[in-house]
């Protein structure tokens, strides 16, 4: 009995077999493509690099992370830097957490940067601690603040602050374990410029004061048009 291979005509008609040239040429793309990918990429490193060199380690971050802090009292109007005090009392903070937020993140120390603003954490899982004021737990205020995004696709620690809510539970500990708790008393926004000296004053009673972005992306100046501000009080 002869057999009857059905279909196996056309299905075989249905293949094109590309030339010795035409499969040359494709590699040849291919190549090129890859070429341009690494080139792109040591571009990238190598103006990484050059940033790391001229300016320091987190050159890189923050040539792309918006602001995420307020000025600092003096630059609006208010009490000059030179005036500040350290109250010594209180803990040095090296953890914070937000429960309702699911926020667990390591507190990193800063001063001041060069155009006398607060600086901001290096790193976007970080949150910056004003080291020049006032320690939780001691008088006044410490302040803190972190990035809410790098208005791409990099998430901040503070990226869900605005949906924190009064009542809230904040902690801090430091190094050796020490835990105090806060509870939010309020959240409100804040301009960039505006006056700051009742945030950052270091004398009265013991809070906490978190700062990040909020409000509009500006392109030009590579930030938000707002700052989202929590303060809380010591819940015990």
């Amino acid at each position: 009995m002869q057999e009857n291979h059905l279909l196996l005509q056309s299905a075989k008609s249905g293949v094109i077999v590309a030339s010795a040239h035409e499969r040359r040429a494709h590699y040849i793309r291919l190549a090129a493509t890859a070429v341009g990918m690494v080139c792109v990429l040591v571009g990238a490193a190598d103006l990484t690099a050059r940033l790391v060199r001229g300016v320091g380690p987190d050159a890189a971050f923050l040539a792309f992370a918006p602001a995420a802090a307020l000025d600092l009292p003096g630059r609006a109007g208010g009490l000059s830097l030179s005036a500040a005090t350290t109250t010594p009392a209180g803990i040095v903070p090296s953890r914070l957490r937000i429960p309702s937020l699911g926020i667990n993140a390591k507190i990193e120390p800063v001063g001041v940067r060069a155009d006398g603003a607060m600086a901001t954490p290096s790193n976007f899982d970080n949150v910056a601690w004003y080291s020049p004021g006032g320690r939780p737990g001691g008088q006044g205020s410490a302040v803190f603040a972190g990035h809410v995004n790098n208005a791409l696709l990099k998430s901040g620690v503070f990226e869900r602050l605005s949906q924190i809510k009064k009542g809230d539970y904040i902690t801090v500990e430091d190094a050796a374990g020490k835990t105090l708790v806060y509870r939010v008393s309020s959240v409100e926004e804040y301009l960039p410029d505006a006056p700051t000296d009742a945030l950052f004053v270091t004398t009265g009673a013991s809070r906490l004061v978190l700062i990040t972005c909020d409000g509009d992306w500006i392109p030009s100046a590579r930030s938000y048009d707002k700052r989202l501000v929590v303060v809380a009080q010591p819940a015990y």
